[in-house]
């Protein structure tokens, strides 16, 4: 259940990353350098949230070996 409820909080985080850079894109007239910034950070931001998940299923999967 923990898992399950674990990974709908990073879907919803996931969802909340791809708004604000929806939110951020540059208009048509604007620097476009802030394309590249707002892919990467909101690439970073999904790999990072995508990492802490696997991190959490494997210390879920060592405890329940260790019982």
């Amino acid at each position: 259940m923990a898992n399950w409820l674990t990974g709908i909080g990073y879907a919803l985080s996931i969802v909340s990353v791809a708004l604000l850079a929806w939110v951020a894109w540059p208009a048509p007239g604007e620097d476009r350098a802030l394309v590249g910034v707002v892919i990467a950070g909101a690439a970073l931001s999904v790999i990072g949230m995508a990492l802490r998940w696997a991190a959490h299923i494997v210390m879920n999967r060592k405890i329940a070996e260790d019982d």
